[in-house]
């Protein structure tokens, strides 16, 4: 039971350390209405938008993995949006952000 747990570790490790070690810190401009996402409805379509770009730039960032790219970009993914929602400071878009993340 302890070999095939080591083993599934050492796996899981092996496919998860290109995925760190990826770089999921860049600068990149955002597109959004910031009218739009003056009410909940509005941000909550803007967040969609936004989000979009987002995962298409990570997508992009982590293109040449071939072993834990959807692992890579879905972690990028989620820390960039933390990152440019805290940033716009909007109010509207970080409800609907929180809200996304609570469930």
């Amino acid at each position: 039971m302890k070999r095939s747990l080591i083993a599934a570790a050492l796996a899981a490790s092996l496919i998860a350390a290109p995925a760190f070690a990826s770089s999921d810190t860049f600068d990149m401009a955002i597109s959004y209405d910031r009218d739009a996402a003056a009410t909940l409805e509005g941000a909550k379509a803007q967040y969609k938008v936004i989000h979009a770009q987002i995962e298409d730039r990570c997508e992009a960032e982590h293109s040449d993995l071939k072993l834990g790219q959807t692992f890579a970009v879905t972690i990028c993914t989620v820390r960039t949006m933390d990152k440019a929602i805290k940033s716009i400071a909007n109010p509207q878009l970080t409800q609907v952000h929180a809200a996304r993340k609570a469930g």
